[in-house]
């Protein structure tokens, strides 16, 4: 027979949008941030985002890479009239990206629902 136990409490904290997509997404807090730089700007450089945060441009370009892997950024290359190109960055629309949240969300909730009614002491 199990002791009584205490009156449990909700393990919640209120939490930020930021806070869920750096858990479902597995980016760092400054990737969040990045990504919501785009969104908001609709398209950006590494050079505008090095001035928009005064980073090194590795640190800029890494977020960058890590959002595309994630699928929440793409980038499309522009060439320069004389030779070379640059890449500009554009956001996947937050519409989008919410309702990929509430789908995963909703997943994991029924899958940990179930789990925790297969539990036995």
């Amino acid at each position: 027979m199990l002791k009584k136990l205490p009156n449990l409490k909700t393990p919640f904290r209120e939490m930020t949008v930021a806070d869920i997509m750096d858990c479902m997404f597995g980016l760092k807090s400054f990737e969040t941030e990045t990504y919501f730089e785009v969104v908001n700007k609709g398209s950006v450089t590494v050079n505008d985002l090095v001035k928009s945060y005064d980073k090194d441009r590795s640190t800029i370009q890494r977020a960058l890479q890590n959002l595309a892997i994630a699928g929440l950024i793409y980038r499309e290359q522009k060439n320069i009239k004389n030779g070379g190109y640059y890449y500009v960055y554009h956001a996947a629309p937050f519409s989008e990206v919410k309702e990929t949240m509430k789908a995963s969300i909703a997943k994991w909730c029924q899958a940990v629902t179930k789990w925790i009614e297969e539990l036995s002491p």
